[in-house]
C-alpha cells in the first residue's frame, strides 16, 4: 500500500489478503477497521471490522449478524409500574420488541425509559442503559427527584448504567459493549439514549440504518426488550423533525409532544402504532410534577393537541384529581 497502484500479483499469490484501514472523522479520535479481501477454502464474514490498538495487543469488534443469533423466546409482558401508562401501551411492552420513544427536548423520554429500568430491577430482573447526552449524576438526580428509585438498583447493580462518548468509541465496539451486557448480564430491557448521539457516532446516516436494524434483531432474537430515545428538532408546532426516521424499525412508538394551553406549556403521550397487539388510541396528559410521573385522563375535550396549539371543545380538562 506504499505506492498509488495495488500490486495485484502478491494478491493472488496470498491465501489471505486483509486489508487494514484507518479513518479520520473529522472531528474525534482515529477509527481503525479492517476487511478481510480473501481467505482461501474458509467462509469468512466480509465487510469492515472496527478494531482498537490496546496495551497488550489488538481487540477486533466483528460486524454484527443477526442472523447467527437466532432463537425462540417466550414474549413475556413487561410493565413500566405506571397504571395509565401501561394501559396506553395495551398492558405493557413485550420482550424481544423494541419501542421508540420520540418528542422534544425535556417532554420525559429519558424519564420514562429510567421507569421501565426500575420496573424491570423491583421485580428482580436487570436492565442497562447505554447513555449519549446526559451524564450518570444528572440522570439519577432526576430519578430521584420523582421518586422512581433507580439509585439503588444501579449500587445494587440491578441497572446497569454506561455513559457513551460518541467522539471516542466506534460503532463497532459500541455494538461489541451491547453484547456484552446482554450474553454476559442477561438484561430484560436495554436503553439506547439516544438515536441523536447514536448518529452522531456513525460515519453517515445510511450506515446506522443498516446497523441499527441489525442490531434490533439480535436484541430481539435474545429476548430483550429494547428503548430508543430520540429528539425530535424543535419544541412546539407541527414542523417537528427527527434526525432520521426509525419509527418503521421499531415496534412500538412512544409520542410525547409540547401543547399550549390556558397560558401555559403543557405535554401529552400518546401511542402511534404497536405491533402484535392491541393499545390505546387516546392522547393523555403528562407530567412531572409532585415527585411523580403523572399521566391523566384522555383529552377528549382538545383536538388539535398534537399540532402544538389545541381547541377546547368542553369544560376544562387537567390532571387534577385524576389518577397517575
Amino acid at each position: 500500500m506504499t505506492s498509488s497502484d495495488r500490486d495485484q500479483q502478491v494478491q493472488s499469490i496470498s491465501h489471505g489478503v486483509i486489508l487494514l484501514d484507518h479513518v479520520n472523522p473529522e472531528y474525534g479520535s482515529d477509527r481503525r477497521r479492517l476487511r478481510v479481501i480473501k481467505y482461501r477454502g474458509v467462509n469468512f464474514r466480509g465487510g469492515y471490522h472496527d478494531f482498537v490498538l490496546e496495551r497488550g495487543g489488538l481487540v477486533v469488534f466483528p460486524r454484527l449478524v443477526a442472523a447467527e443469533h437466532r432463537r425462540t423466546n417466550a414474549r413475556k409482558r413487561i410493565e413500566s409500574g405506571l397504571t395509565e401508562f401501561d394501559k396506553l401501551l395495551g398492558g405493557g411492552i413485550e420482550q424481544g420488541s423494541s419501542t421508540l420513544m420520540i418528542g422534544a427536548a425535556g417532554t420525559g423520554k429519558s424519564t420514562l425509559s429510567s421507569q421501565f429500568c426500575a420496573s424491570v430491577a423491583n421485580q428482580g430482573e436487570r436492565a442497562a442503559m447505554f447513555l449519549f447526552d446526559e451524564s450518570l449524576e444528572t440522570l439519577l438526580n432526576r430519578a430521584d427527584g420523582l421518586n422512581i428509585g433507580l439509585r439503588k438498583h444501579v449500587e445494587s447493580g440491578h441497572v446497569i448504567i454506561q455513559p457513551v462518548d460518541p467522539a471516542e468509541l466506534s460503532p463497532g465496539e459500541f455494538i461489541h459493549r451491547i453484547r456484552t451486557v446482554v450474553e454476559q448480564e442477561n438484561v430484560s430491557v436495554l436503553v439506547i439514549d439516544s438515536l441523536n448521539g447514536y448518529l452522531n457516532a456513525m460515519p453517515g446516516e445510511r450506515h446506522l440504518i443498516i446497523q441499527l436494524h441489525e442490531l434490533l434483531m439480535y436484541l430481539g432474537q435474545q429476548g430483550v426488550a429494547t428503548i430508543l430515545v430520540c429528539a425530535q428538532q424543535g419544541l412546539v408546532g407541527p414542523n417537528m423533525t427527527s434526525p432520521i426516521d426509525a419509527s418503521y424499525l421499531a415496534d412500538c412508538v412512544v409520542l410525547l409532544r409540547y401543547f399550549e394551553a390556558e397560558g401555559e406549556l403543557r405535554q401529552a403521550i400518546s401511542v402511534l402504532k404497536k405491533r402484535g397487539g392491541a393499545h390505546e388510541r387516546t392522547i393523555r396528559e403528562f407530567r412531572l410534577a409532585n415527585g411523580r410521573i403523572e399521566i391523566g385522563e384522555p383529552l377528549r375535550k382538545f383536538r388539535g393537541v398534537l399540532t402544538g396549539v389545541p381547541v377546547e371543545n368542553g369544560a376544562q380538562e387537567s390532571l387534577h384529581g385524576s389518577k397517575g
